[in-house]
């Protein structure tokens, strides 16, 4: 990162050092520790704060300047509730598509704040690009259960037992609904008119 790049947000009354200073340092950290987290970084590197310890305006300070530079992806507080700057962007982004149209387990993870859960299912089925979100394969329903968010519904129960995920409660719920379209022992469309 040049230094024209860095942000200006830093509250010179907290910070001994520049956003650009900092910037450098955060990168220094993380070359030598491989992560950090924003308590972690200012216990080595008390120096670059004015006063001892981090406040929640010094933390969003580092998390800026974090996230300008790129380094969130080594954060080991990436996307903890209310430790992360980006926490409530991903779970904003996140209720915008989850609706009754997703699985019961998913939309209960929402609900519960596991937005680790929901972020690895909705980028599993490519509904949202999360940013510094390493890319997982979505849970199994085996382990949605372990966790405790398996409430299956109707559709939960026609997904196949053998490797079942929530991807494929939308292949399920599609099938539950053309079966119901079709009228029964025929095979052919319920007449629209009554």
């Amino acid at each position: 990162m040049n230094e024209q790049e860095a942000p200006r947000f830093l509250s010179y009354s907290d910070w001994n050092e520049s956003p650009e200073g900092v910037a450098r340092e955060l990168h220094s950290f993380i070359d030598d520790f491989r992560s950090f987290t924003p308590e972690w970084f200012a216990e080595v590197k008390f120096h670059l704060l004015k006063q001892s310890g981090l406040t929640k305006d010094t933390r969003n300070d580092l998390c800026r300047v974090s996230i300008h530079g790129g380094y969130c992806d080594r954060c080991e507080s990436l996307y903890k509730a209310k430790n992360c700057l980006l926490w409530s962007h991903l779970f904003s982004k996140a209720k915008a598509v989850v609706d009754d149209r997703s699985p019961p387990c998913i939309r209960l993870a929402l609900r519960k704040n596991s937005i680790r859960t929901v972020a690895s299912f909705l980028t599993s089925a490519d509904l949202i690009e999360a940013p510094f979100y390493r890319r997982r394969r979505a849970s199994s329903c085996r382990m949605m259960a372990q966790w405790g968010y398996c409430v299956p519904d109707e559709y939960c129960r026609h997904i196949p037992d053998n490797n079942a995920n929530p991807l494929q409660y939308i292949i399920a719920r599609e099938r539950v609904k053309l079966s119901r379209a079709l009228r029964p022992g025929t095979g052919r469309p319920r007449s629209i008119t009554p």
